[in-house]
């Protein structure tokens, strides 16, 4: 009776045992697909928010098209509660640089693109650029109406356009596209609805997408 005792306890223990080297393999197993599944979905989900962000009062999509690299943009019209509008960009807004001066907050209705002589003579991104400002004054912006002009008064004249600076238009919006050494964007100190794009060649468009981003900022700050 003892021995077939001492061989009952002996078969618990081996089957105790093979219970705990059982469970220790279970252990390990699910440590491991914990360990697979953290390094595929962590990443996964790296990648997936770093593809979108909120910057400047407006919320962005990063969309990857063959070699090109979008900034997608959607905010609140200024002029339309009802509106949201998209701004695509080519420059990270949160990475652009370029020099500001001023409050870009204030705008009319009615508005008007003046370009500069050497702004007149530009090919290739530049059309693209003036296209997309246009665009976000009348819808994003809310200005309607859009008229062009000239900063220099023989030009505007022999091509019908409004002779437009800051001293001649003080009824609408004004934005001038002019070339320079430095690309800035600047609010005139005295005509609060007169803003001047610097930009350094013809297919500089950082400028431009400066204007917008900030415009969408400030102006969203006064909501």
């Amino acid at each position: 009776m003892v021995k077939k005792k001492n061989g009952n306890v002996k078969e618990e223990k081996v089957k105790k045992n093979v219970r705990d080297g059982e469970n220790r393999q279970l252990f390990w197993f699910f440590v491991v697909v914990a360990i697979i599944f953290a390094g595929v979905l962590i990443p996964y989900f790296w990648v997936e928010n770093s593809k979108s962000f909120e910057f400047a009062g407006a919320e962005w999509a990063v969309e990857n098209y063959d070699y090109l690299k979008i900034f997608h943009g959607r905010f609140l019209s200024f002029g339309n509660p009802n509106l949201h509008y998209n701004i695509f960009l080519r420059i990270d807004p949160r990475e652009n640089d370029v020099s500001t001066t001023g409050v870009f907050n204030t705008f009319k209705y009615g508005g008007v693109v003046s370009l500069g002589p050497e702004i007149e003579e530009c090919q290739g991104q530049m059309i693209r650029g003036i296209f997309d400002l246009s665009a976000f004054l009348r819808q994003g912006v809310g200005v309607q109406v859009l008229e062009s002009g000239s900063t220099d008064e023989f030009i505007a004249v022999e091509q019908d356009k409004r002779f437009a600076t800051c001293k001649t238009v003080l009824d609408r919006t004004l934005v001038i596209v002019d070339l320079g050494e430095e690309a800035k964007v600047m609010k005139d100190e005295k005509n609060p609805y007169c803003y001047t794009i610097i930009a350094e060649n013809c297919d500089d468009l950082s400028s431009i997408e400066k204007f917008m981003v900030k415009s969408v900022q400030d102006f969203g700050a006064t909501r």
